[in-house]
């Protein structure tokens, strides 16, 4: 646009050859420009104070003097009767007039003309971030939508999974939970952390997906999401220095003491979706699991000489067994890794009762906290269950098992 152009040097050009020209031409053809009527020169200084404002209309205004200052020097030979006559000098006040207030109005006009520019240009991008906001509105009012939407086979789904929940099977329980997490709050990635009887580590239970590799131990001695949720006993999110293996959300389940029993941590959550139901769901989920755990385990205390030999912590088969079934279908549902040992063992002319003790007391300090360990009398085998533990593991492991019943005398 023409008040728009920012190229100042293109009006003293133009200027230099309007103005150029016409003197050219008066030098060389002898034009009596001051006869004519109207008189060409105000046409000029009209259209650059019109065109560039101020400071370029009195430019051409002074070009227009110095031309007819030369026309009439060339048409009568002197300036005489120049400036004292109203027929001569009323050109000069029309040139210098026009520049001045042409100029100023056409000034003013630009100023104008750059403020309403810039406002224009102001208001386009209110206007792109008025769009940007209300895109963002509309995402937010469809995820709404769909949390309204799937209020209802969210709430069935609950009822479905609140009868498993409600076990007294301490693993089902946490088989269940992580369906649930997967189904109410759309985790990609879950893993359930067990704390170990001296409070001091975690130790991994269960877990689902594969994009993240979790630690089987986690060290609550060092900064990370679980030793806050531990120390803080509460939801926690990752923060930004964290590492990737860290779960974005984070909770504990407490007993009635308010202790720490298991850490759930949540991965692969859509946060554009997530919202304060979320969290009150998240939050809700760890308190249900937390009461139903310590219902469980308190049954599990209950009926522990059933499932374990007396005064030790070698199970049964039959309870054994049962809890291989678990483990299985965490590996078909979640791809969870377990590792199964079946060691033979002959204990001689040593009495049952007297041999199993024996073991149990040799590997107290040999398996974790989660681990499991039974004695198959008819197939006269010891077996080993770990859970979250890879079978690469399974010669080593056997070695060290091993070795630990030579030292004790034992030779399995």
């Amino acid at each position: 646009m023409i008040y728009r152009q920012n190229r100042k040097w293109l009006a003293w050009v133009e200027a230099a050859v309007i103005y150029g020209a016409a003197a050219f031409w008066l030098i060389t053809y002898d034009v009596p420009w001051l006869l004519w009527s109207p008189n060409p020169f105000l046409f000029v200084v009209l259209y650059f104070a019109l065109r560039y404002g101020n400071r370029v209309g009195i430019a051409a205004a002074a070009g227009a003097s110095a031309l007819h200052l030369a026309s009439f020097l060339q048409e009568n030979g002197d300036w005489y009767g120049l400036f004292d006559r109203w027929e001569n000098s009323k050109w000069f006040i029309s040139y210098w007039g026009i520049a001045l207030f042409v100029g100023h109005v056409a000034s003013d006009l630009r100023f104008r003309y750059a403020v309403l520019a810039d406002e224009q240009e102001e208001t386009k991008e209110h206007l792109a971030k008025v769009e940007e906001s209300y895109g963002d509105l509309m995402k937010v009012k469809t995820a709404l939508e769909n949390k309204v939407v799937g209020a209802q086979e969210s709430l069935f789904t609950l009822y479905k999974i609140a009868r498993a929940l409600d076990s007294d099977n301490s693993e089902i329980i946490f088989t269940d939970a992580v369906r649930l997490f997967k189904d109410l709050i759309k985790a990609g990635s879950i893993v359930i952390y067990r704390m170990s009887p001296s409070g001091d580590l975690l130790r991994r239970k269960v877990y689902f997906g594969g994009e993240i590799t979790y630690p089987a131990t986690v060290f609550l001695d060092r900064p990370s999401v679980y030793a806050r949720v531990c120390s803080e006993r509460t939801i926690q999110l990752r923060m930004e220095n964290e590492p990737a293996d860290s779960p974005m959300l984070a909770g504990p389940l407490l007993d009635e003491e308010g202790k720490v029993i298991a850490v759930i941590g949540l991965n692969g959550l859509d946060f554009a979706a997530m919202n304060r139901h979320t969290v009150d769901l998240f939050r809700l989920i760890l308190v249900w699991m937390g009461e139903s755990c310590v219902k469980a385990f308190r049954h599990e205390q209950l009926g522990h000489g059933d499932r374990y030999f007396p005064g030790t912590h070698v199970m049964r088969p039959e309870a054994f067994y049962a809890k291989l079934n678990e483990e299985t279908l965490r590996a078909e549902d979640f791809d969870q890794e377990f590792l199964l040992l079946q060691i033979p063992v002959d204990f001689g002319a040593m009495e049952e009762i007297a041999a199993v003790r024996e073991v149990d007391h040799l590997m107290k300090q040999t398996l974790r906290s989660g681990d499991e360990m039974a004695y198959d009398a008819f197939r006269r085998e010891l077996l080993y269950l770990l859970p979250a533990t890879s079978p690469e593991l399974a010669s080593r492991i056997e070695e060290r098992i091993r070795s630990r019943f030579s030292e004790g005398g034992l030779a399995p």
